[in-house]
C-alpha cells in the first residue's frame, strides 16, 4: 500500500465492482487510426494494455450506438471515428480489442455509450447535432435539430440496445453521457431546452430524459452491474432562453440521478462551447474540486471529479479532505500511462506529470486530428503500434547532440533499445529551451525535472556537459550515428537600435542559463550579464530565476515593450503583467498569440485585454527602437496606416527561432546516419520535439 498516496492509491467499491485504485480516466475519442469502420483497432488495444497495465483504477472509453454509412457530417465536417456497439455483430471486436487487452492486466473498463451533440435518427442519414430544441450556444456549433417525442424514443431504443452489447461483450461498467453540451446535458439545462412537453420547464421534466435513460440501463445491465454518470453540473452556458445550470440546482439533480440508477458521479465542467478557461493552465490543480465537495455533500453514491488533475500530491490532498472520493482526468494518463502504479509504489521521482500544454485537446477537440501528439509522452499514433523501445537489431555507437526533449528523447531510447549513446550539451545543464520556459511557463518545470531523472536513470548515457560540437568533434568520436538536436536560430530584429542598450533578446536568457554573457552595450549591462552569468552558473532553479525577473527592474524595467506577439512574446508578457510592469505587446500579424494553444489563446488575450498594465499591438511594424521606446507602423483591418510611438525603457525582442541545419548540413560525409530533429529541424512546440526525438532514438 501507498505511504505517500494511501488514500488515492486505495481500492474503491462501484456497486459490485472494486476497483483498485481511485484513478479513473474519463474518455476522448482518439481519432483516426484508433478504429476503423467502425472497429477497434490494434493501435487502440496497445493503447489501453497500456494503461492497464498501468494500474488504472477505471478505464473509460467511447463506444458508438449506431451504424455509421458516412464519416463526413453536414456540411463536410470530418467526424471521428469510434468502435461500434450497436449490434451482436459489434461484440466479437469490442471483446478482442478493448475488453481483451484491459482484462489481461486485471483492469476494469467502461463503456461511454457516445451522445455528445451528434446522433443520426434515419439510417441513411448522416449525423448531425440533435438537442431538445434548435438552440444553438455558438454559431459555428450551429445546425440543432430538436427532437420529437418519436425520436426521443428511438434515441433510448438504441441506447438500451447499446448497453446489452456492451455488457455481453464483457465491459465492467457503461457511462452515461449527461454532460459537456451532448444530447441529455442539453436537455438537463434551461440555457438550451424551453420545450413545453414533458420534456421541458421544470427541473424534473428536464431531467427526464437522462433518468429514463439511466432507467432502461439499469434494466439491461442488471442491479450489480455500475452505471456511472458523467454530468456537467455547472455549464457555464447564458442564452436568450435562460441560464445554464448552477451549483445549487445541480445538488437538487443528485437524488434524481441515484434514484435512476446512477453508481459513481463522473463529473465535468462546462460545456464544450463555454468560454470560461476550464483545462488550461491558468487553472490551478484541484481548482474544480469546489464542484465535486458541494455535489459529495448531498451525494449517497461515490463523486469522480475530472478537470485540472494533473498532480498526485494534490489529488490525495482532495481526497483527504473528503472533496471526492475518485480522481476523474484523462491527460494524466496520457502523459504516463503507469502513474497509477507509480501511485501504489511511491515512485514520485519517476512520475511523467502532464505539463498543461494542452496539444491533446488542441489536436483532438479542437482540431479534429487524430491523438499523435502529447508534450511529454510521444508513445501516440504510429508509434502505439511497436512497443515503446523496440530492440536493436545491431547495437551502435551513438551521439547526440542537444539536451533539450527532442535531444534527451532520442537519447533514452537509443540506450533503452541496447546502443551505445553519448549525449553532448554545449552548456553547464540539460534542458534546452525547456530551462527558459519553465521560468515562465511553471508547469514545464515538471518536465524539466522529469528528463534530469530520465538522465540520472540511465547511467549508461555519457553525459558531456560544457561540450560544444562541431563536425571535428564528431569525427573524432566516431559514431556509427549522430542526432543533431541543438535548438533552433535565434530571428532577430533588423531596424534601427535593435542592438540598443534597452534591447534585450529572448535569447539572451538562454545563453545566460548556458553559462555564457550575452552580449550587450554599456559597462553597466555588461557587468551585470556577467554577474547573472556567474550566479547562475553556481546556482539555478526555475523558480529561483522567476522571483528575480519578478523583483528586479534589470534587465527588465518597469516599463517594456515587448516585440513578437507569439508564444514567447505571450508568455513573456504574462509575467510582465503578473509582476506589475507596464506592458505593450507588439505583433506584424493579425493576431496576438498566432501559435499559442487554442486552448488557451482566448482566455490569455482575455487577460490581456482586461489588465490595466498591458496594451496589444497587432497589425503593427517595427521601425525603430530608441533609447525612450519604439517606433511603428499600425494599421486597421482595412488597410490604413498610421505611424504610433510606444514609450519604454525595456524593449524585448521575443521573435522565436528559425531552423538550425547548419552543423547536420556540415557533417555530410563526416557520419552516414545523421538524424536533424526538434527546433533544428523545424521551430514547433514541446511536443513535436518530444516525439521528433523519440522517433529519431527508434530509427537507429
Amino acid at each position: 500500500m501507498s505511504t505517500q498516496y494511501p488514500i488515492l492509491g486505495s481500492p474503491l467499491k462501484v456497486n459490485g465492482v472494486t476497483l483498485q485504485n481511485r484513478m479513473i480516466t474519463t474518455s476522448m475519442s482518439p481519432g483516426e487510426g484508433y478504429a476503423e469502420n467502425g472497429k477497434a483497432t490494434q493501435r487502440l488495444a496497445n493503447y489501453l494494455e497500456e494503461r492497464a497495465a498501468g494500474k488504472t483504477g477505471l478505464i473509460i472509453q467511447t463506444v458508438c450506438p449506431w451504424k455509421r454509412n458516412s464519416d463526413i457530417g453536414e456540411g463536410g465536417i470530418h467526424l471521428h471515428p469510434l468502435p461500434s456497439c450497436y449490434g451482436d455483430e459489434c461484440i466479437p471486436n469490442l471483446k478482442e480489442m478493448m475488453v481483451g487487452p484491459v482484462h489481461k492486466h486485471d483492469g476494469k473498463i467502461c463503456a461511454q455509450i457516445y451522445a455528445v451533440h451528434d446522433w443520426k435518427f434515419e439510417s441513411d442519414e448522416c449525423e448531425g447535432p440533435y438537442g431538445p430544441t434548435d438552440i444553438a450556444v455558438l454559431k459555428f456549433m450551429g445546425g440543432f435539430r430538436a427532437m420529437t417525442i418519436e425520436q426521443i424514443e428511438e434515441f433510448k431504443r438504441e441506447y438500451f440496445n447499446a448497453a446489452r452489447v456492451c455488457k455481453e461483450a464483457g465491459f465492467d461498467a457503461i457511462e452515461v453521457m449527461a454532460g459537456v453540451g451532448g444530447i441529455m446535458s442539453r436537455f438537463m439545462s434551461k440555457a438550451t431546452n424551453n420545450r413545453t412537453d414533458q420534456y421541458g420547464g421544470s427541473l424534473e421534466n428536464r431531467c427526464r430524459l437522462t433518468v429514463e435513460v439511466l432507467q432502461g440501463v439499469r434494466e439491461v445491465v442488471g442491479p450489480d452491474y455500475p452505471i456511472v454518470v458523467r454530468w456537467s453540473p455547472v455549464d457555464f452556458i447564458k442564452t436568450d432562453a435562460g441560464e445554464g445550470l448552477d451549483i445549487e440546482e445541480a445538488k437538487q439533480i443528485v437524488p434524481i440521478l441515484e434514484e435512476a440508477g446512477l453508481d459513481l458521479h463522473d463529473l465535468a465542467v462546462g460545456w464544450h462551447e463555454t468560454s470560461v478557461p476550464l483545462t488550461t493552465k491558468r487553472i490551478e490543480d484541484g481548482h474544480w474540486m469546489w464542484i465535486a465537495e458541494q455535489i459529495k455533500s448531498v451525494a449517497k453514491k461515490p463523486v469522480a471529479q475530472g478537470y485540472r488533475n494533473t498532480d498526485p500530491t494534490v489529488m490525495e490532498q482532495n481526497l483527504k479532505d473528503g472533496k471526492c472520493d475518485a480522481i476523474a482526468g484523462l491527460r494524466y494518463s496520457i502523459a504516463d500511462p503507469d502513474l497509477p502504479r507509480k501511485v501504489m509504489e511511491d515512485r514520485t521521482a519517476d512520475m511523467r506529470k502532464c505539463i498543461v500544454c494542452c496539444r491533446c485537446i488542441d489536436d483532438v477537440v479542437s482540431g479534429g486530428k487524430p491523438l499523435v501528439y502529447c508534450g511529454v509522452n510521444p508513445h501516440f499514433g504510429p508509434e502505439l503500434d511497436h512497443e515503446m523501445y523496440p530492440k536493436a537489431a545491431k547495437k551502435k555507437k551513438v551521439m547526440v547532440i542537444g539536451s533539450g526533449p527532442a535531444g534527451i528523447n532520442a537519447a533514452v531510447a537509443a540506450c533503452e533499445r541496447g546502443h551505445q549513446v553519448d549525449l553532448y550539451e554545449a552548456g553547464p545543464r540539460l534542458g534546452g529551451c525547456v530551462k527558459m520556459s519553465s521560468i515562465f511557463s511553471p508547469y514545464h518545470e515538471r518536465y524539466l525535472d522529469y528528463m534530469n531523472h530520465l538522465i540520472e536513470s540511465h547511467p549508461a548515457i555519457n553525459v558531456h556537459l560544457k561540450t560544444p560540437v562541431d563536425a571535428s568533434v564528431v569525427k573524432a568520436a566516431k559514431p556509427d550515428a549522430v542526432v543533431v538536436a541543438v535548438g533552433g536560430d535565434v530571428r532577430g530584429l533588423d531596424v534601427p537600435g535593435a542592438d540598443g542598450k534597452n534591447v534585450i533578446q529572448s535569447h539572451n536568457f538562454l545563453e545566460m542559463l548556458n553559462g555564457h554573457k550575452p552580449k550587450a552595450k554599456g559597462a553597466f549591462n555588461n557587468f551585470m550579464w556577467w554577474g547573472a552569468t556567474t550566479v547562475l552558473k553556481m546556482h539555478y532553479t526555475p523558480e529561483f530565476a522567476r522571483k528575480a525577473t519578478g523583483s528586479l527592474s534589470w534587465p527588465i524595467s518597469k516599463n517594456v515593450a515587448i516585440i513578437g506577439g507569439g508564444l514567447p512574446g505571450c508568455e513573456f508578457g504574462h509575467l510582465c503583467m503578473e509582476t506589475g510592469r507596464t506592458t505593450a505587446i507588439i505583433e506584424e500579424g493579425k493576431k496576438i498569440g498566432y501559435d499559442v494553444s487554442a486552448s488557451e489563446r482566448f482566455g490569455m488575450n482575455n487577460d490581456f485585454k482586461k489588465a490595466p498594465n498591458v496594451t496589444t499591438y497587432p497589425l503593427t511594424k517595427v521601425t525603430e527602437i530608441t533609447e525612450s521606446g519604439v517606433k511603428a507602423i499600425q494599421s486597421d483591418r482595412e488597410g490604413n496606416k498610421k505611424e504610433i510611438f510606444i514609450p519604454a525603457k525595456t524593449v524585448a525582442v521575443t521573435l522565436g527561432f528559425k531552423p538550425n541545419h547548419a552543423l547536420a548540413e556540415s557533417l555530410k560525409g563526416v557520419c552516414d546516419e545523421v538524424y536533424l530533429v526538434g527546433d533544428a529541424d523545424e521551430p514547433h512546440r514541446i511536443a513535436d520535439a518530444t516525439k521528433a526525438g523519440y522517433v529519431a532514438g527508434c530509427a537507429i
